[in-house]
């Protein structure tokens, strides 16, 4: 595995100011990820982990600390250096998938190639090989209400993957899925991985999370630290 750190952040801090309060998401989270690894991210309900996807995506800016995707950091981009960051760097796969209901699986996955501004013919191969790549060859006319949930995320990691981003965020992957669907989707996650080197990046409290990946760390109350795969069970 290459020792090269890929995302860094340092003391980031995200507060919300809500009707309650100000409510600190995040405190002082600082952590580094090397270059093809799969890293988890576990804990339960609003203890900051969707935040955290969110600031390494460019979606959020924090109020306090640094953050750096494959050397770039992200307080110094404007939004259209965000948006750039999202086409062509980072991959997310949101919770409830994200996909477009009016699309296609085809379009679904072809859009973030047509926002890239991808030649016909290449946006065309891509699609296809992605198609197949996830298995639903067949299915490119198909669309999100025509899929089981395992089919719709399959869609949303070809979709994340279509500009071949050097690091993968998913949010909650298995959370709406069955049990037989759940791992074959962290099975995906790691031929992902293992084809084509991509860093990968779970955010979830599924415990069987835990048997693909490298690291493995827990958020509580906006706070983050390393721990072993018996202690993030725990938290699970």
């Amino acid at each position: 595995m290459c020792s090269e750190i890929v995302v860094w952040t340092y003391d980031l801090w995200k507060i919300y100011k809500t009707p309650y309060g100000m409510i600190s998401a995040l405190r002082g989270v600082s952590f580094s990820v090397r270059r093809g690894e799969i890293v988890g991210i576990h804990g339960p309900s609003g203890s900051g982990k969707t935040t955290l996807l969110k600031i390494l995506a460019g979606l959020e800016r924090p109020d306090r600390g640094e953050v750096i995707v494959d050397g770039y950091d992200l307080n110094q981009l404007d939004e259209n250096g965000l948006a750039m960051l999202r086409n062509t760097i980072v991959g997310l796969i949101p919770q409830d998938y994200g996909l477009i209901e009016e699309l296609t699986v085809y379009e679904n996955i072809e859009l973030p190639l047509l926002l890239a501004r991808v030649p016909k013919e290449e946006r065309h191969s891509r699609v296809i090989e992605l198609i197949e790549y996830i298995g639903l060859k067949g299915r490119e006319k198909a669309r999100p209400k025509q899929l089981s949930g395992g089919e719709k995320q399959r869609v949303a990691i070809a979709r994340a993957l279509s500009n071949t981003p050097s690091v993968l965020l998913a949010d909650e992957p298995t959370a709406n899925l069955d049990q037989e669907n759940a791992i074959k989707v962290l099975e995906l996650f790691k031929q992902v991985n293992r084809d084509f080197g991509t860093t990968i990046i779970i955010v979830s409290h599924d415990p069987k999370v835990l048997d693909y990946v490298d690291r493995s760390f827990v958020i509580r109350n906006g706070v983050l630290r390393e721990v072993s795969p018996q202690e993030a069970l725990g938290s699970s």
